[in-house]
């Protein structure tokens, strides 16, 4: 069985990953946590953790998918070229790709999407003041869009890649198992489709 790649990198989130990571587990699906040094990384939540490997270890016939979480300041792996090279290794359009809340940056900068639609859990007008392009987000579905109209899945596919928002974590994961092969029950994790055929979670219709 081949294994998924989780990346982090400081300040990353790891609730915005945990439903994907606990799916990977009850699959037993083996996976391995990069980062670009083989240092502790301290989560947005205050976690400490130590990576597997660092990115520059990595034999990539290993590997059939990535994770990456969203980050309370990203900036730093959006400029990172050896990240940025790291997520391309992962662009041959056969293998599947998870990014949530701000990691579909790292999507765009290391030219994944290429002009195809995703997510976001940032507005694109603070984008511009990073030096991100309009062409770049053309097709992005940002923090504010959602609220507006949200997408009624919770997250979006574009070939092998999902991207969502953070507060979609749970639907995110489960659509990121299936991506790998891993069909769990949303039952499993809080969420039953209504009879109007939309979606409940916690109570509420969304």
């Amino acid at each position: 069985m081949k294994k998924a790649a989780v990346l982090i990198y400081p300040q990353f989130c790891n609730f915005e990953i945990s439903v994907a990571l606990e799916i990977l587990a009850m699959a037993e699906k083996p996976m391995t946590i990069f980062a670009k040094k083989l240092t502790k990384i301290k989560s947005e939540e205050g976690m400490n953790v130590f990576p597997d490997k660092c990115i520059s270890e990595i034999d990539i016939r290993e590997y059939d998918s990535l994770l990456l979480p969203g980050a309370a300041d990203i900036r730093e792996a959006v400029e990172d070229e050896e990240i940025l090279s790291f997520i391309r290794l992962f662009r041959d359009g056969q293998k599947m790709i998870g990014a949530i809340s701000t990691a579909p940056l790292l999507l765009v900068k290391s030219g994944v999407m290429e002009g195809r639609p995703f997510m976001a859990g940032i507005d694109r007008e603070e984008l511009y003041e990073e030096g991100f392009t309009e062409q770049e987000l053309a097709k992005m579905q940002g923090w504010s869009d959602n609220l507006i109209n949200p997408v009624k899945e919770g997250y979006l596919i574009s070939e092998r890649v999902v991207t969502s928002v953070s507060y979609e974590f749970v639907r995110f994961g489960l659509a990121f198992g299936r991506l790998v092969g891993i069909d769990i029950p949303e039952e499993n994790f809080g969420v039953r489709h209504t009879a109007q055929g939309g979606f409940e979670k916690n109570g509420e219709s969304r």
